[in-house]
């Protein structure tokens, strides 16, 4: 049974300060915790070096929800 997960990534900034927005991803996957790791890596792809350092710097807040199933699509269908 496949999910639809909504992954956001926010972190401090060096320039923009706290609750800087590095990326939102939605991606199919067996659960919501491989959802969120498949999310993280492709935004974490995204970011250049100085982003990054800071992520690994101050942290990261992951934000996640499910937004659909294969069952709720079927139902609707």
């Amino acid at each position: 049974m496949a999910k639809t997960v909504e992954v956001e990534i926010t972190f401090t900034d060096r320039s923009s300060g706290p609750g800087t927005s590095a990326g939102k991803t939605i991606v199919t996957a067996g659960s919501l915790a491989a959802g969120i790791g498949r999310g993280v890596r492709e935004i974490m792809k995204k970011m250049d070096r100085k982003q990054r350092f800071d992520a690994a710097k101050h942290g990261i807040n992951v934000s996640a929800k499910i937004t659909e199933t294969e069952e709720a699509e079927a139902a609707n269908a």
